[in-house]
C-alpha cells in the first residue's frame, strides 16, 4: 500500500497541513488511512485530541519505536500511510524516505524555503543511491494565493522548472479553512461554512490535490518538470 512522506528540513513549511488535509480527504472518500506524527512537536497528535470523526487516523510512535518498523506494520494494514517527519534533515527523515512510494516536499514560494528544500532533495538522492531505487517525489507549493502570482513565486517556479525538479500542478492555497482545521481539530467537511470563509473553495482545492496525488501514485500522471 502507498507510503507518502512529507519532508522538508525547514520548520513551518506546511508539512503537517498537507498531511492532515490529504489524510482526512482520503478518509472521507472511504480510504483506510494512518498518518504517522513523527515530528516531536506533535502538531497532528494535538489535532487528534479533538472530536473529529477522523481523529483515529493519527498514529504516534511509541518511545524508542523504530520508525521503519511502524511504517511497515501500518502499510500492511491500511491503504495509505502518510508520514509527517521532523523539520530536520535527520536519520528519521532518511528512514521515512527509504520506505516512501511518494515524497511530498512542501514549501512556500519564498526564496528561503526554496534554498532549504534542496536539502530534502539531496537527502532523497542519497537514499535512492543507498537502496538502488528511484523514489518518486515532487515540490508541493503551500499557502499560495488563488488569485495572483507574485514575482517571487514566478521566479521560484521558473528556477525549479529550470532545475528539472518535479512539482505538483496543484498547490494548497492560503485558506482560512486550513488554519481552522487545527484550531477546531476537525476535518474540512466538519467545519461550518458559516464560521469559515471560503470553505467550499478549500474543500475543492484539497480534493484536486488528493486526486493528483492518487493519479501520480497509480502512474497515470507524470509530475511537471
Amino acid at each position: 500500500m502507498p507510503v507518502i512522506v512529507a519532508a522538508n528540513p525547514k520548520g513551518g513549511s506546511g508539512k503537517s497541513t498537507c498531511c492532515i488535509v490529504l489524510g482526512t480527504t482520503l478518509a472521507s472518500l472511504g480510504g483506510t488511512v494512518r498518518v504517522i506524527d513523527a515530528d516531536p512537536q506533535r502538531t497532528l497528535g494535538r489535532w487528534s485530541e479533538g472530536s473529529s470523526r477522523y481523529k483515529e487516523i493519527v498514529a504516534i510512535p511509541n518511545p524508542g519505536e523504530d520508525l521503519t518498523d511502524l511504517i511497515d506494520r501500518l502499510a500492511s494494514q491500511y491503504q495509505f500511510v502518510i508520514i509527517d517527519v521532523q523539520g530536520t534533515a535527520n536519520q528519521e527523515m532518511a528512514a521515512a524516505m527509504s520506505r516512501a512510494d511518494l515524497v511530498l516536499i512542501p514549501m512556500q514560494a519564498k526564496t528561503a524555503d526554496a534554498d532549504v528544500a534542496t536539502r530534502a532533495i539531496g537527502l532523497l538522492r542519497s537514499q535512492e543511491k543507498l537502496f538502488k531505487r528511484s523514489i518518486r517525489h515532487g515540490i508541493l507549493f503551500m499557502r499560495t494565493s488563488p488569485i495572483i502570482i507574485t514575482r517571487e513565486e514566478r521566479d521560484i517556479r521558473q528556477s525549479i522548472a529550470n532545475a528539472q525538479i518535479p512539482r505538483f500542478t496543484t498547490s494548497l492555497n492560503e485558506r482560512t479553512a486550513y488554519s481552522h482545521m487545527f484550531a477546531q481539530k476537525m476535518s474540512l467537511e466538519e467545519l461550518s461554512s458559516a464560521e469559515t470563509n471560503g470553505l467550499p473553495a478549500a474543500i475543492e482545492n484539497a480534493a484536486k490535490l488528493t486526486a493528483e496525488i492518487i493519479e501520480t501514485l497509480r502512474g497515470n500522471k507524470e509530475l511537471e518538470k
